[in-house]
């Protein structure tokens, strides 16, 4: 009766244990990822820093920048806090089921001892012998003899059981001090990551103090580029627009959406299906600038207005459609001469600004990450830009909801 309720007690607490350590398993897989993808992030940022530190002069710059990696170091030091959570909760669990292996060790070694003892005092084969033949009938007989059998077979199978046990205790023994070499793995790479922001915050509160030095002069870039902005912005949508008005000719249809087609219908739900899935509009690169408005990091009164998304890539790089599409219009900034290309998808359009130079033409049918322009290369900062938005109709839209993980 104690082996039975002993054994309903392990069986309770495995299946009660089992459960959050699969749920526990799967998450502590998902933050190793996360951390992975931060880490590569941080080498991206750490790379571009270090080739345009030492063309780039504007301090708003530098800031940003630094910003930026701090922000991925904090969001990297909250993923590796959360696996540490995780570890120690695996490592708990793990010397809690060492504790009932050792238990259970213990209690099959004591019967396998008590089993030795009696196999001693019955050790003869006479012994055995005569306990069968001096059975009454052939029935009890039989009876004695299958008892042997699985005396003798009992007596093994406890043998190996405590094999078993043994084996696993060491294993489970092995695991715990794998896992405790990890824990501090992440320990000692979570304290680095802090060393690291506290230097890139000093360094970013000196370039904050020249900034206050010249911040009329700051204010006054940040205005001038607010309104680049705003400038490009009102040349894509006076282009969309003038679009919308000639496809919609003469078949009364509202001025702020295409009047789509059958194919041009087909063709938006397949851009719509793909949502989340789109490639990056450069083979490689690192987003400096989200879509929406943020506060400056200089100056926290100041908005920043971004109506796509801004990514940082390699001297010479190319610009690549991210669907299917037809060139819709090529633009001329009329300022510095760098080039914008708009594609339709449908009631989609695909913005690619800060070209160098272009490899289409208005009306040119394009696939899927097919190379539509070099990117232009700043030659005072030397920073490589491409500025992508996506808009559907007249409203923009986020591309890090369309992109895959942009």
């Amino acid at each position: 009766m104690l082996q039975y309720l002993r054994f309903i007690v392990i069986i309770s607490f495995t299946f009660l244990v089992a459960t959050p350590v699969v749920a526990q398993e799967k998450e502590k897989k998902k933050l190793e990822a996360k951390r992975r993808k931060l880490k590569k992030e941080i080498t991206k940022i750490k790379n571009y820093l270090d080739k345009t530190a030492k063309k780039e002069k504007s301090i708003s710059n530098q800031v940003k920048d630094l910003a930026q990696k701090i922000d991925t170091r904090e969001s990297l030091i909250t993923t590796i806090s959360d696996e540490i959570v995780i570890m120690d909760s695996e490592i708990k669990a793990n010397t809690e089921k060492i504790r009932i292996l050792k238990e259970e060790l213990a209690v099959l070694k004591t019967e396998y001892a008590d089993l030795i003892y009696q196999s001693y005092k019955n050790k003869t084969e006479e012994s055995k012998l005569m306990f069968i033949l001096s059975s009454d009938n052939f029935y009890q007989s039989y009876q004695r003899f299958q008892y042997m059998k699985q005396y003798t077979q009992y007596r093994k199978d406890q043998g190996d059981s405590i094999k078993s046990k043994a084996m696993k205790l060491r294993v489970m023994n092995d695991s715990i001090g794998v896992m405790k070499a990890q824990k501090q793995t992440l320990i000692d790479e979570k304290k680095y990551e802090q060393e690291q922001i506290v230097t890139e915050k000093g360094k970013q509160e000196d370039l904050v103090k020249k900034y206050r030095k010249q911040k009329n002069k700051y204010k006054s870039q940040i205005r001038r580029k607010q309104r680049e902005e705003r400038a490009l912005k009102k040349q894509i949508e006076v282009a969309i627009r003038n679009a919308i008005k000639k496809a919609n000719t003469g078949k009364g249809t509202k001025k702020s959406q295409f009047a789509l087609s059958p194919a041009a219908k087909a063709l938006a739900g397949k851009f719509e299906s793909n949502k989340g899935k789109l490639p990056w509009p450069v083979s490689n690169g690192l987003v400096t600038v989200r879509f929406g408005t943020h506060p400056d990091p200089m100056d926290k009164s100041l908005k920043i207005s971004s109506s796509g998304v801004r990514i940082a890539t390699n001297d010479g790089s190319e610009a690549r459609a991210v669907f299917q599409g037809t060139v819709m219009e090529i633009q001329k900034n009329p300022q510095n001469g760098v080039l914008t290309i708009l594609i339709q998808h449908g009631n989609y359009i695909t913005v690619y600004s800060n070209l160098e130079s272009v490899f289409v033409t208005k009306g040119d049918k394009v696939k899927t990450k097919e190379k539509i322009g070099v990117i232009h290369t700043d030659k005072i900062t030397g920073k490589t830009i491409l500025k992508f938005q996506i808009w559907k109709n007249v409203s923009t839209q986020d591309p890090s909801k369309w992109v895959f993980k942009l």
